[in-house]
């Protein structure tokens, strides 16, 4: 065979099984749908799903989500609901309190499977503080100004359940509202507290510091809350700031407060407020 014909049976094999090698054929996937995950306790939002196939993490997906995944036949199927930690969309993270869900899906290639994740609040949690604007008194109170009054009001058509807060800021004035109680909390375990709010203006959440030994007290502002167009629903994750503290020589009593400088009356609604760990 000359050389040339041996240079074309050369290209001519390699164009039949080298394509092949260099180019495999890809795995067809199957799809999962998920639109978004019920929560079977009051309002929250959830804002991704963390999902495991047969316990391998396949990704983490913003709802409402649609993605492949390469595994076929029955397979075990698991959904974390997620949230964004303290508000920031850059911060995600499993929310450790709330209940993983679980199905058995047989996966198909090219074939989609929706999925209707639920989930509750985990069994064994403290809920230290729990305030959603139904009993006659609540658990929040004036801190420096007796004109400072949180109202409960049932005549919000959008509010998350049938009471919520309502702190009315007048004109050139300042309020600030705390706390009734002060609590001692843990330095080993997640702490979240967790609340619904709406507002038209600018407003502050921040913690007293009491120490136990001497009884001075300091204050840490935590978290900005900025005007809103609807009800949002945040989870503060406290155990960074709680870290700054010796936990047994201290306790913490919680604020909100504003200053309003402009010539128009401004309102903050509050509700589903949870101060939780395990």
């Amino acid at each position: 065979m000359s050389r040339i014909a041996k240079f074309a049976f050369v290209v001519t094999f390699l164009s039949f099984v080298g394509c092949d090698y260099i180019n495999p054929e890809e795995e067809i996937p199957a799809y999962l749908t998920i639109e978004d995950i019920t929560v079977n306790e009051e309002y929250a939002q959830l804002t991704d799903a963390w999902v495991y196939v047969n316990e391998n993490l396949v990704g983490v997906f913003e709802l409402p989500a649609h993605f492949p995944v390469l595994e076929q036949g029955n397979s075990n199927i698991r959904v974390v609901p997620g949230i964004k930690v303290n508000g920031i969309a850059v911060s995600r993270g499993p929310y450790p309190f709330y209940q993983h869900w679980e199905t058995e899906v047989n996966l198909e290639p090219g074939k989609t499977t929706t999925l209707e994740p639920e989930t509750s609040f985990r069994e064994g949690l403290n809920f230290r503080w729990e305030e959603i604007f139904e009993s006659a008194s609540t658990t929040i109170e004036p801190y420096d100004s007796a004109q400072t009054v949180i109202i409960k009001t049932d005549t919000i058509s959008d509010a998350p359940s049938s009471t919520a807060g309502l702190i009315i800021i007048e004109p050139d004035s300042t309020i600030r509202v705390q706390s009734v109680e002060q609590y001692s909390l843990p330095s080993d375990r997640d702490v979240y507290l967790e609340l619904s709010y709406k507002t038209d203006h600018y407003f502050e959440f921040a913690w007293h510091i009491q120490n136990l030994s001497d009884g001075s007290i300091r204050e840490a502002r935590i978290y900005q809350f900025n005007p809103t167009d609807g009800w949002e629903h945040i989870y503060i994750y406290l155990s960074n700031f709680i870290d700054d503290y010796n936990v047994v020589n201290n306790q913490f009593r919680f604020l909100f407060g504003s200053n309003n400088l402009t010539s128009e009356t401004k309102h903050i609604y509050l509700d589903n407020i949870r101060l939780i760990h395990y």
